[in-house]
Parts: C-alpha cells; structure tokens; sequence
C-alpha cells in the first residue's frame, strides 16, 4: 500500500490551511511536472529582480582578481609533487578565504533581494549591498570556516598521493565522500545568515535541520532545475558547433567559440541565481510553513514532503 503525507500549513495572513495528500507514486510520476512549475515560478523571481544577475557577474570578475594564481604552485594539473610548504598551504588558505568570501557576499545580496521580494518588498542593487556590507562579520567567520574545510580537503588528497596503492584509493574515498556531505549540510547556511541574527556554526546547525526535514524536495530542485540547466547548456553548445560549421574558419572560429562561451556561462550565472531563489524558498518553507509570497497557488505545498 502506497505510504501517504499529508502537510497542512497555517497562513498567518488568511488563516489557511494547505492540506496536501501524496502517495508514493504520484510523488514520483509528478516530480518532473511540479519540478517544472517550481522553476518557472524562480525564473519568475529573477523577472521581477534582473539586478540579481549582476550578483554573480561581479563575483565571478572578482573571483579572477583573487591571487589564484597561487594555484599554479600546488600542481593544477595533479602532476606537481604531493608534498607542500607551510607557505605554499598558507597561501592556498588564503586563496580559498578570498573566494569563499566573494561567493558567499553575493550570495548573500542574491538571498536578501530573494527574501525582500518574497516579503512583498523590491530592494534595490545597492540596497542588497548594503545588506551584505552590514554582514561582512559574520561573512567573514564563514569564510573561514569553508576555506578551512577546503584547505583540509586538499590535505587529504596530498596526503593520498604519497600513500599511493590501497591508502590512497580509501583516503580519495573518504575525502569525497567528506566534501559531498559538506556541501549538502551547508546548502542553506547562506539562508540562514540572511534570515536569522546567528553564528556561522549555529546556521550550520539549522542548515543540518533544514535538510534534514527536506532530503526530498532538494531531489525536486536538482531534478527540476538541474535537468533543465543541463539542455540549455546542451543548446548552448549546438549553436556554437552551428556557428562553427556555417562561418568561415581563422576569426570566424573564433567569434563562433566565444558566442558559445558567452552563452554557455549566461546559462550557469542565471541557474546559480535560480538555485539561490529556490533553496531561500524551501529554506522559508521548512522554518515557518508558510509560502512566499511570489510562490502562491500552493505549488510549494504539492510539491514538499516536510519530514
């Protein structure tokens, strides 16, 4: 007998009731199709704020004026010797607070124009900087925290390398099998940070709890949107071998590649904005049980199985 759930939801505004009934097999047959209706509904989101695409933009332009070119000592290619200096793991810890840094300000500018809106309200650019600038502490803190968790990764895998045989096969095991769990109990510290007045580790902790009452409906999003992500890029890249075959070759190549290029990474920014929106969405859910605003029409509520 298939296993049902039903969610029911208090609306604070209008005193409603969701009252949502799934069974095993309509969650599954359903997912792609309310997968879809969650997507349009983020993409719907950016609509109303395009300012967020810049977010990414610029974290990416300053991502390349971080010193990474530090990298180049530690063997980019994996070919360079597993044993590193002091200076050369300092370096890299500092390479890895200034990206998390970056990624994690603008994340946090995507988030507070994602929850102004979601309120009802419509920031500005400069109003979600401003944000982000009044967190630049607790920014900072987590920064820390996931460039420490970064420099341990890249620990690990040394330390794999000069194992070599057996050790190493268990070690590039364990280490991945540690960055995975990692990226999926910090996927709503940045929420967190934004909504609540906590501490980096204390926004893990709620992270842990979010995803603990949610497992199903993160599959949803990276279904839903990660599929579609995935034929725009696919787009993306037939135009480029179009364009490749039809123009002529020397320059002509090359106006064709970069085209792709371009559309290739237009594709990424606006997914990683329509992750963001949809994790803040869920992250909303989970915490009160309530819809955003810009989610109505109980498409949250058919779609979440809250544990």
């Amino acid at each position: 007998m298939p296993v049902k759930s039903i969610l029911r939801s208090d609306d604070r505004r209008g005193g409603r009731k969701l009252e949502t009934h799934t069974s095993g097999r309509e969650t599954t047959m359903g997912s792609f199709s309310r997968s879809w209706q969650i997507t349009k509904l983020a993409f719907s989101v950016i609509g109303q704020d395009k300012e967020m695409l810049l977010f990414p933009s610029i974290a990416y332009i300053a991502a390349l004026i971080v010193p990474s070119g530090v990298l180049a000592l530690l063997g980019g290619d994996g070919e360079a010797d597993a044993a590193l200096s002091i200076l050369q793991y300092a370096l890299l810890f500092v390479t890895y607070l200034g990206l998390a840094f970056i990624a994690t300000f603008f994340n946090v500018c995507v988030v507070y124009t994602t929850k102004t809106r979601f309120e009802g309200g419509d920031a500005s650019f400069m109003d979600s900087i401003t944000f982000a600038l009044s967190k630049l502490g607790v920014i900072f803190q987590w920064s820390l925290i996931a460039a420490t968790v970064g420099l341990l990764l890249v620990i690990i895998h040394r330390l794999a390398r000069r194992m070599g045989g057996a050790g190493q096969i268990v070690l590039e095991i364990v280490r991945s099998i540690l960055g995975m769990m990692w990226s999926i109990i910090t996927i709503f510290v940045v929420p967190t940070l934004v909504y609540e007045d906590v501490s980096p580790m204390d926004a893990i902790k709620r992270s842990t709890e979010v995803i603990k009452r949610t497992w199903g409906e993160s599959l949803i999003r990276h279904f839903g949107l990660g599929l579609i992500q995935f034929f725009c890029v696919l787009g993306a890249v037939a135009l480029t071998v179009g364009l490749v075959m039809v123009m002529p070759t020397g320059v002509g190549t090359i106006i064709a590649i970069s085209v792709g290029g371009i559309c290739i990474l237009g594709v990424v920014l606006v997914f990683n904005v329509a992750n963001t929106i949809f994790n803040t969405a869920l992250y909303v859910y989970a915490s009160t049980r309530e819809e955003p605003a810009a989610f109505g029409n109980d498409t949250l509520a058919n779609a979440f199985q809250v544990q």
